[in-house]
């Protein structure tokens, strides 16, 4: 399965969620890997940083792209694919090879602005699949408790005929300060409200899919019995 994260403005978290759903899967035992098609490589550093286990590739031409998603389709059970954030070869190329395309936007005006130029590549990918995929879903980024802005955003996005995720991320500092690391490896007290929201965005977004491929122990799980023995 390939999910990536895309969206033609700049600044709304696909790096910052790529990274963590790379470590969140790789923490449950799953075989994933990290592909980064933004030349300014925010998402491989930071995976490569946190996790060396993790393959991480990058790629920013269209054939290069195209190349590694299959490499990778064949050796991993879950490539998470980061993408530019503007509009490009990778951005274009990007959704007609994935499975699942996440569309971050934060509850302000310019990034409604901008998600009729987010969903063109999706859209038309789409239609030349006959609608099979890829999947598409806007996900919430930086909220805040009560927000009304947040409110007629999700109401806005409806018109646009794809799924809002009922999930959001709040504007939280753990979050913020998580760069070469996950919230979901932090203790609680250090981030228990990313850790609470991360997780249950995830388990929305991937938790049907993860089913048929559940591994039969996470990675912390086998640490815990290779330290044991």
């Amino acid at each position: 399965m390939l999910v990536a994260f895309t969206n033609t403005k700049g600044g709304v978290g696909k790096s910052t969620l790529a990274a963590h759903l790379a470590i969140w899967l790789y923490d449950q035992g799953y075989r994933v890997a990290l592909l980064d098609t933004d030349i300014q490589q925010s998402s491989a550093p930071w995976v490569r940083a946190a996790e060396p286990a993790i393959t991480v590739v990058t790629a920013f031409e269209m054939e290069q792209i195209q190349k590694a998603c299959e490499d990778l389709r064949r050796s991993h059970e879950i490539v998470v694919v980061d993408t530019p954030g503007k509009e490009n070869d990778a951005s274009h190329t990007v959704p007609f090879l994935v499975d699942l395309a996440v569309l971050p936007l934060q509850p302000s005006k310019l990034d409604l602005r901008a998600v009729k130029d987010a969903l063109k590549s999706i859209r038309l990918a789409q239609q030349v699949t006959g609608g099979k995929r890829p999947e598409a879903v806007f996900v919430l980024y930086l909220t805040a408790k009560g927000d009304v802005q947040t409110r007629i955003l999700r109401e806005q996005l409806a018109a646009s005929g794809f799924p809002v995720a009922g999930s959001e991320v709040r504007r939280l500092n753990a979050l913020r300060d998580a760069c070469d690391s996950a919230v979901t490896r932090l203790r609680p007290s250090e981030a228990r409200e990313a850790k609470t929201d991360i997780h249950a965005l995830f388990t929305e977004l991937l938790g049907d899919r993860l089913t048929s491929m559940k591994p039969e122990q996470s990675t912390s799980e086998k640490r815990i019995k290779a330290a044991n023995e």
